[in-house]
């Protein structure tokens, strides 16, 4: 299953872009990192460097829980990155709660991904719990002669929930293209299941600056002020329900980083659109960085 790193990491660093830049750093080894930190994190650069970068997200409903922690080398490459993601939704009858879990850690040839993915149905009166899913993933994103980024490969393992079923594995792989100006063009996927079967492609503005992202699932619109920094993330993602997410940002540190956000969520199940099935939900997300210099 295809692991490109928008499915959750979009939400919670949109707007946190990490900065690669370093007066012992060459401008070969700059360029290196900020397009390999473009792959893992789908973020552009700016002009700093951070040390580390933790990242909170909560919603007061209880709906979203979320926490990120990214270290980086002192010419900006990611060394390492740990989230951990908790959404839960309570109906008349019964709950349910999906946790994603991913680290993201620095190798010889590249970066390793591993990735915990769970959901529990929890019965309201009993509090009798069900799985519902379970799936591990490990993978490699791998570095070409040049040093950067150009395949991913993947395995994953979907545990059985049910008596009599035997644990599903997978296999996938992501092969990165780029247009005529370095930029990250296309991102194509392949893996065992349908749904992993997809290509992502990547757009600009005259300026470079990534203002979105599409797949047959996923949209992703970007805007900026008028200083350049990141205003807002616009994503629309369509599984078994359609899910709109609105982060805007109402604070910048001095480097020009989002600091706090507002994130408006609204989920609206695939096959209903009548507005009593219309689940909204709202969260805040706070950044602290720290920087080498």
């Amino acid at each position: 299953m295809p692991f490109n790193n928008k499915n959750l990491f979009i939400t919670l660093l949109s707007l946190c872009t990490f900065q690669t830049y370093a007066a012992q750093c060459s401008e070969e080894t700059y360029d290196k990192n900020k397009l390999n930190n473009f792959i893992l994190l789908s973020q552009q650069t700016r002009t700093e460097i951070p040390k580390s970068v933790e990242i909170t997200i909560d919603s007061p409903d209880g709906y979203l829980r979320a926490s990120v922690q990214s270290n980086f080398s002192q010419c900006g490459e990611l060394i390492g990155r740990s989230i951990k993601e908790v959404k839960t939704s309570t109906g008349p009858k019964n709950g349910f709660t999906a946790t994603n879990e991913i680290k993201l850690n620095r190798t010889e040839f590249g970066w390793r991904i591993q990735l915990d993915a769970n959901g529990i149905i929890a019965d309201n009166n009993s509090q009798k719990t069900t799985q519902l899913y379970r799936q591990t993933l490990e993978g490699m994103y791998w570095l070409n002669n040049k040093g950067v980024i150009s395949h991913a490969v993947n395995r994953s393992i979907i545990a059985a929930t049910k008596a009599g079923d035997k644990d599903k594995t997978t296999v996938g792989t992501i092969d990165y293209i780029f247009n005529s100006s370095g930029l990250l063009a296309r991102a194509v996927n392949k893996g065992s299941l349908a749904i992993d079967n997809n290509t992502i492609v990547y757009s600009y503005d005259g300026n470079d600056r990534l203002i979105k992202t599409q797949s047959p699932s996923t949209i992703e619109e970007y805007a900026y002020d008028n200083e350049g920094r990141e205003l807002s993330l616009s994503k629309t993602q369509m599984f078994f329900t359609i899910e709109k997410n609105l982060t805007t940002c109402e604070e910048w540190n001095s480097h020009g980083e989002c600091t706090r956000a507002n994130m408006d969520i609204l989920i609206v199940p695939a096959d209903r659109t009548d507005k009593q099935y219309v689940d909204k939900h709202n969260a805040v997300m706070t950044a602290k960085y720290e920087y080498w210099n």
